[in-house]
């Protein structure tokens, strides 16, 4: 039978319209699946590795591996000096436009940045190796030195993470620093007790090293022959003055972040004994639960912020960021009214002295939750060129919870401290609620989905 002419083709019907849209969904929305997947799968071996090290190390020399191993996460987050953050903005941008040049010119800068920055924080830590030989003794400056030659390996991978994240390979980015480097880290501490050679806090550190390296070169490996095949070569362009103007305020929001994040415990410790910091410290550990969705959404819709701002469609960008609330408003409410229940049964594997932990839990989970539903407006306004909003908003909240732990730490002990970051989180919340106003055009529940285009 003689087919129709493509003009007289009958118009397609509910269910043909309605497939690419289910089918584009489900692709938004099981990259946050699957990058939520793999955080909770990092989650779990972070906990067989403490257990780990816990066991083989012996208080002291956890204590002191545990303390380097930090400062090496929080120094090769910042060695990056906010190219990790805005490479997922600009790289997501320079995809879509063509920009070859422009991302060859970006991924050379970054890369310098990062490597210069690891190697500048590794040179202030070893000058201030004279101070730390009589703190920490021999072991300790050994596992410190060891730490500091891991930083450019973490920073060049947190700045590859950004970039595979740009693109929505969430698997790329996110297996072989969570997955790939803590396993690797835990079979080499197996070995090392099979062998029978023991661990301490110095050969620990030094798997730590090789484990990092190698998760490093597995992602380089798996990354570069996919950007090249995405954006051949050509001449580096470099938009240095754009470039430094996004990255300096992501450079403050991480630093505001970390200070908000952990200026209540560290006033606590200053105000209240050191059982009551053990208490809230637990509390914590509970609400952060929630950080690993924040971490999710951030990963599968970064990038398409990103990209819809690039298209200068406000009403796209407003639907886009109206699927990512509902996409966690009634399950994340949900899920923080059962944690909240759960709380006294969590805090009994602890132990028993763990009980008084439960209302500072329940009211970091509370604030959290209210975070969560208003969804990822930290990342909209990243994406959209707004880095600036977000560190203003970072900022308040952690000079907030600053202000508010000295005035309550001390009469109400954990309760006072959880009081004063769930109220930082509250005003960091509704300072980017705002921004989202006053830069995009909408509120985060008067988003509106637009059908018609999804």
């Amino acid at each position: 039978m003689a087919s129709l002419p493509e003009t007289d083709l009958p118009p397609a019907g509910p269910a043909a319209r309605l497939l690419p849209r289910f089918l584009a969904r489900w692709q938004r929305q099981g990259a946050a699946l699957s990058a939520l997947a793999v955080r909770l799968g990092a989650a779990g071996l972070a906990y067989l590795l403490q257990i780990v090290l816990a066991r083989s190390l012996g208080a002291a020399e956890y204590g002191t591996f545990s303390l380097v191993w930090n400062l090496v996460t929080i120094g090769g987050f910042l060695a990056t000096l906010g190219f990790g953050q805005i490479a997922v903005r600009f790289m997501a941008q320079y995809q879509a436009e063509g920009r070859a040049d422009l991302a060859h010119g970006f991924l050379r800068l970054g890369m310098a940045t990062s490597t210069f920055g690891a190697t500048l924080f590794a040179a202030l830590g070893f000058a201030f190796f004279p101070l730390a030989g009589p703190a920490c003794g021999g072991i300790g400056c050994l596992t410190l030195a060891l730490a500091l030659a891991t930083l450019p390996f973490f920073a060049l991978a947190d700045f590859a993470e950004g970039v595979a994240r740009s693109q929505g390979w969430t698997f790329r980015a996110l297996v072989p620093p969570y997955l790939v480097r803590q396993g690797l880290l835990i079979l080499l501490l197996l070995g090392l007790v099979t062998t029978g050679t023991g661990i301490e806090a110095g050969n620990a550190m030094m798997a730590a090293f090789a484990a990092t390296a190698l998760a490093a070169a597995l992602q380089a490996a798996l990354l570069a022959p996919a950007i090249l095949r995405l954006f051949p070569a050509a001449p580096p362009r470099f938009a240095l003055g754009e470039w430094r103007r996004a990255a300096l305020p992501m450079l403050l929001s991480d630093l505001a972040v970390l200070a908000r994040q952990n200026i209540d415990l560290i006033l606590l410790a200053l105000l209240a004994p050191p059982a009551m910091v053990g208490l809230y410290f637990a509390a914590t550990r509970i609400a952060s639960l929630f950080g690993l969705i924040e971490f999710a959404l951030g990963a599968a819709f970064g990038h398409q912020f990103a990209r819809q701002a690039g298209k200068s469609d406000p009403a796209a960008f407003e639907a886009l960021y109206a699927e990512t609330r509902r996409l966690t408003f009634w399950p994340g409410l949900l899920a923080a009214g059962a944690l909240m229940l759960a709380t006294p049964l969590i805090l009994r594997l602890f132990g028993p002295d763990f009980a008084g932990a439960t209302l500072p839990a329940q009211i970091l989970i509370a604030a959290a939750a209210l975070r969560l539903a208003t969804g990822p407006a930290e990342d909209a306004l990243a994406m959209a060129g707004h880095p600036g909003t977000v560190w203003r908003g970072q900022c308040a909240g952690a000079l907030l919870t600053a202000w508010l732990c000295l005035l309550l730490a001390g009469p109400w002990q954990a309760t006072g401290a959880a009081l004063a970051a769930a109220a930082g989180s509250l005003l960091t919340t509704g300072w980017l609620a705002l921004g989202l106003r006053r830069h995009l055009g909408f509120l985060p529940f008067a988003a509106r989905r637009q059908d018609s285009g999804r």
